[in-house]
């Protein structure tokens, strides 16, 4: 066994479908704001559930993040053009965490930019936590845990290296951690 990030990952072929499937099933009923969708991807009743997420604030619990999708659906219209690179997945147990970059087209419903802090809201990276546990103990994959952030601008040099993620791609990494299968 090495500690190379090269090593070969390997994982049960079921569980890695599963997360694969809730990753999938997350990211998309954000178009449309699909909330019972949404719902289903997280633990219930969630009270433990905690989001930062890509506006920069913390939301405890399904309760509140509910909420804030309401929120967002009245002002924001997420229409498509989504896209997701995964770049790492590990699962270990019953413990899981996915790392992916994605794109996804909004638009504002009174006209304006969809930007947080004058960054452009409709590219980021997020970090998902998952445990087999479906809220109350039952061995179900669920997600417990999401941190969306901002990408920075797709042609921006990243310091000390001369790529971008436009010279990368979506989700590029320089070696292949997935589980063998994915």
């Amino acid at each position: 066994m090495t500690d190379s990030p090269f090593a070969e990952r390997t994982a049960p072929e079921a569980d890695i479908a599963e997360i694969l499937r809730l990753h999938r099933q997350w990211w998309e009923s954000n178009i449309g704001w699909d909330i019972d969708r949404m719902v289903e991807v997280f633990p219930s009743p969630g009270d433990e559930y905690l989001m930062f997420n890509f506006n920069g604030h913390p939301y405890f619990g399904m309760t509140e993040k509910v909420a804030l999708w309401k929120w967002y659906r009245e002002l924001i219209a997420q229409t498509g053009g989504l896209r997701t690179r995964i770049m790492r997945l590990e699962v270990r147990a019953d413990t899981a965490w996915l790392a992916c970059e994605f794109t996804i087209d909004a638009e504002m419903l009174d006209g304006g930019e969809w930007t947080v802090d004058a960054v452009d809201a409709t590219l980021g990276r997020a970090t998902e936590i998952y445990h087999r546990d479906g809220g109350t103990g039952a061995p179900e994959w669920r997600m417990w845990h999401t941190h969306i952030t901002a990408l920075p601008d797709p042609g921006e040099k990243r310091p000390g290296f001369d790529d971008s993620t436009d010279s990368r791609g979506l989700g590029w990494t320089p070696w292949n951690p997935l589980p063998k299968g994915v």
